[in-house]
């Protein structure tokens, strides 16, 4: 894994590769994502009302199992009954993964990033301590002072990267005894200080890693200037993939790994 963590540029896999019959945040799309080519796989996180873990990402419930109720009101039981819709929009067998059986069954295979787990966040950060998978797992919240306090308080290793749209974000966690990796930064304009050289060479010198997103969430919504999936795929692979490369990025987060790592093979 050693190897694999000083690498660069990683791709992480939104959700994991889904199409067809491979359902997003499954353990399917997870393997199908590491397939393709991905270094990191991305979990979205819930947590029942009875307090486990499982992998999903709220607010999709209507058109991924059908239901229209928030899957972080229910109980473990009625999470574990729901089956999923497939991209043909036919219901199948496949269930709703827990957080327990995706962790076990990556142990020392890939990169992992939970995500979205911020709104459970003591609990979730003392669940994954007891997987022992210190070196696997990339934790990611916003970087509020409460979060750090409780990161640091938790005395864990696990690697983590605040999601910051403002340089203040990172400079705020510089500020406690936590193991920050590096930074998810997030930008609307080329002329952000995020995607000026000197901040990227300035994190490299303290060890720091930099995550930008690639993924096209809609029409309107910007996380690295529109050097994104759709530019890749539509425009040009260059103007889109390849100007954040140039950049020196270290993760890359996409929807489409094979076409990223094959665009990388043949740079």
């Amino acid at each position: 894994m050693a190897d694999l963590l000083n690498s660069r540029p990683l791709i992480a896999a939104h959700r994991g590769t889904s199409g067809a019959n491979i359902i997003q945040n499954t353990i399917a799309a997870y393997e199908n994502a590491l397939l393709h080519g991905a270094d990191i796989i991305e979990v979205d996180v819930i947590q029942t009302i009875d307090g486990e873990f499982f992998v999903f990402h709220n607010g999709q419930e209507p058109g991924l199992v059908g239901v229209n109720r928030d899957i972080r009101t229910m109980t473990a039981r009625e999470v574990r009954e729901l089956r999923f819709i497939n991209g043909m929009q036919e219901r199948v067998s496949e269930p709703v993964n827990s957080l327990e059986d995706v962790l076990e069954h990556f142990k020392g295979r890939c990169l992992i990033n939970v995500d979205r787990s911020w709104f459970y966040w003591k609990e979730v950060i003392s669940f994954l301590k007891r997987h022992n998978m210190d070196d696997q797992i990339i934790l990611k919240s916003h970087g509020s002072r409460e979060e750090l306090e409780i990161l640091q308080d938790s005395e864990s290793k696990l690697m983590y990267l605040p999601i910051a749209r403002a340089e203040e974000t990172i400079l705020l966690a510089e500020n406690y005894q936590v193991n920050l990796w590096g930074a998810e930064v997030i930008f609307e304009t080329e002329e952000h200080v995020f995607a000026g050289d000197a901040f990227i060479q300035n994190m490299h010198q303290k060890g720091r890693k930099l995550w930008v997103n690639a993924i096209t969430l809609n029409d309107t919504t910007k996380l690295t200037a529109g050097h994104d999936d759709n530019t890749a795929i539509l425009e040009s692979m260059d103007k889109g993939w390849g100007w954040l490369m140039d950049k020196g990025y270290d993760i890359i987060q996409t929807d489409w790994p094979l076409l990223m790592r094959n665009y990388m093979e043949k740079r």
